[in-house]
């Protein structure tokens, strides 16, 4: 290990050891999971991904907070943020050619471990690695099902007045639902 590496390396295994998906992991697997993927600091408002720009990696934050925002037709909208535990960008380690759909910006200083396709090849052979992907696949079930039931909602409350085109707004709706994800109406 490169000279003052090892002080790095400990100051984001600590706090890894105290998240609680890595609580089953041994600190050498953790310190092996910081060797492989690079630690990468952000200071307050520094914009750690631009919407539309290439995705490739993703960010395990370690400490401190990112905030992920879009602004459609020139309104800003605060989609979510990433805490200590989160993956932020994970869609990028599973779809290649890809591109961000927010904007992510750090809030304070922002320590994060940022996580590749290769980084992720390793996983077999490192139970900090496996606790990772078992956390983000987790992660994705769950804004899954959350987009899920936002859907259903929607679905549900659509408006049966007209649009501006004469047909019913709830059949416009339901026919471009249909288009996008399929299935009955």
């Amino acid at each position: 290990m490169f000279p003052g590496l090892e002080a790095v390396v400990s100051e984001v295994v600590d706090p890894l050891a105290e998240l609680y998906m890595f609580r089953l992991v041994e600190r050498e697997h953790l310190r092996s999971l910081v060797q492989m993927a690079p630690t990468v600091t952000y200071a307050d408002g520094d914009t750690v991904y631009r919407e539309g720009a290439p995705a490739d990696t993703a960010l395990l934050v370690v400490t401190g907070k990112l905030v992920a925002s879009v602004v459609p037709g020139g309104k800003h909208w605060v989609l979510g943020d990433g805490r200590p535990g989160d993956i932020v960008g994970e869609t990028a380690l599973f779809t290649r050619g890809g591109h961000r759909n927010a904007t992510v910006v750090s809030e304070g200083t922002t320590v994060c471990v940022e996580l590749s396709r290769k980084t992720l090849k390793g996983a077999s052979r490192n139970p900090a690695l496996i606790a990772l992907e078992r956390h983000m696949l987790g992660a994705m079930a769950r804004r899954i099902r959350s987009t899920n039931t936002s859907l259903k909602k929607a679905w549900k409350e659509v408006d049966p007045a007209s649009d501006s085109s004469g047909e019913a707004s709830g059949s416009a709706f339901r026919r471009r639902f249909r288009a996008l994800f399929g299935g009955q109406g």
